[in-house]
């Protein structure tokens, strides 16, 4: 039997939940766009493997294309997608493996029934496996090329988790992988309580849809999988690069685990009003810097706020005691203004806004929000909950932020100026 609920979740999105038989969410989004978004999500990602499987999920995600209806390649599973009028693509995260296809209205019950076989009965073909190792070879070559820097981080911010290496694994580890060891890992880890399905798009035969959906998907196993646990130990490093004529900075701080969706829309907020500070007090008014960018890395159980630039080494001095003269007065001499709170709550209406307006934007946050919380995005009380911020919220977001353990990372020639004991001699609040 499937369990639909029909009534409103959001006013503005027209959103229902409803699960298979055996239990898979799934996220329906009725709107009135021209084409259809379905999105599954296989609930496992880079973070859940031990080090001699480093790789192995990016690996799969290849191998996808792949069935036992005889489609041996990602080409051929593309092509027949465009037949229909559509697009189709893979991804892997650190969380998951998002698998979606972008398709007309009248073609999505078809879709549906070419992609099922290749998420639950792939064909991992030895000589295939072969073929795709020079393939994600050379893509690993190409992406640590252009993405050093962050994956330094990466590295040192969360050594020793699973957190701590390239999605796309290492050399050594690549070439090691069979067909049956990449069986093994996707079926120990493909589950139906780790598994959520979103449709946003108009939707011409619930009924039908739900029919076909479980039929294919509503046979997916629970192996009862859980997502590892890990903690994120304080540290400096210093990746000596003698020819990098800048220091990339990167200041980490532990973030709370299990935030609710209110601290989440506070912390947003207290990220945009302190980067807008930074890049104020260190690009236009000293110009030290070109950019400071103010984010999150990790996963939704394991994160690190971030502040990140480069700057030239002469100025190391001066950048890192602005830094915590900003970081410092935000918190206590000078705190946040009602100007800068309506500011950022007025870019984070216009980023929501952005979603509502894209298909694949909407689906995407969908998925994460079920994947997180296991619940369905509501737009209305996102909404609600932000409007409600004040601003003795967003600085008990911030204190809660800064005010954890430090990490740095930096990069580029050798310095002496000692950035972590500046930092815990002047930051104190």
């Amino acid at each position: 039997r499937i369990n639909v609920n029909y009534s409103k979740i959001s006013q503005k999105t027209k959103a229902h939940l409803c699960h298979l038989r055996n239990g898979i969410p799934i996220v329906l989004c009725d709107s009135d766009y021209q084409t259809c978004r379905i999105l599954v999500n296989l609930e496992f990602g880079a973070q859940d493997e031990e080090k001699h499987e480093y790789g192995a999920t990016h690996f799969i995600e290849h191998l996808l294309g792949q069935s036992v209806t005889g489609e041996k390649s990602l080409g051929t599973l593309k092509k027949k997608i465009e037949t229909l009028g559509g697009d189709i693509g893979l991804y892997t995260t650190y969380e998951k493996i998002g698998f979606f296809v972008n398709t007309l209205p009248e073609h999505l019950i078809k879709v549906i029934s070419i992609i099922a076989p290749q998420i639950m009965t792939p064909v991992f073909d030895t000589e295939i496996i072969e073929q795709e190792k020079n393939v994600i070879l050379q893509e690993y070559r190409r992406y640590t090329i252009n993405n050093h820097s962050y994956l330094s981080c990466q590295e040192h911010l969360f050594q020793d988790t699973g957190l701590g290496h390239c999605i796309l694994g290492a050399p050594d580890i690549i070439r090691t992988f069979t067909a049956e060891t990449l069986s093994k890992y996707y079926s120990s880890h493909l589950s139906s309580d780790r598994c959520s399905i979103v449709i946003v798009g108009p939707v011409l035969d619930v009924d039908k849809l739900l029919s076909v959906l479980n039929e294919h998907f509503g046979s997916m196993p629970c192996v009862g999988y859980k997502h590892k646990s890990f903690s994120i130990t304080p540290t400096f490093f210093h990746d000596n690069i003698p020819d990098l004529k800048n220091i990339k900075l990167t200041l980490g701080f532990a973030a709370e685990k299990g935030v609710t969706r209110r601290q989440k829309i506070a912390n947003g907020v207290f990220r945009k009003i302190l980067q807008d500070r930074l890049i104020d007090m260190l690009r236009y008014k000293n110009g030290f810097v070109y950019s400071v960018q103010c984010s999150t890395l990790g996963t939704n159980d394991t994160r690190l706020y971030t502040i990140e630039t480069e700057f030239s080494p002469k100025n190391i001095e001066s950048v890192i005691s602005t830094i915590v003269s900003v970081c410092r007065n935000i918190l206590t001499e000078n705190p946040i203004t009602t100007a800068e709170l309506s500011t950022a709550k007025n870019t984070i209406r216009f980023h929501n806004a952005r979603l509502i307006d894209s298909i694949d934007k909407r689906c995407d946050l969908y998925a994460q929000y079920m994947l997180h919380y296991r619940k369905l995005y509501d737009f209305d009380t996102e909404a609600q909950d932000l409007d409600s911020l004040d601003r003795s919220d967003v600085i008990a977001a911030g204190r809660t932020l800064l005010c954890s353990g430090l990490s740095v990372v930096t990069q580029g020639g050798a310095y002496q100026f000692d950035i972590i004991d500046y930092w815990l001699k002047n930051f104190n609040v």
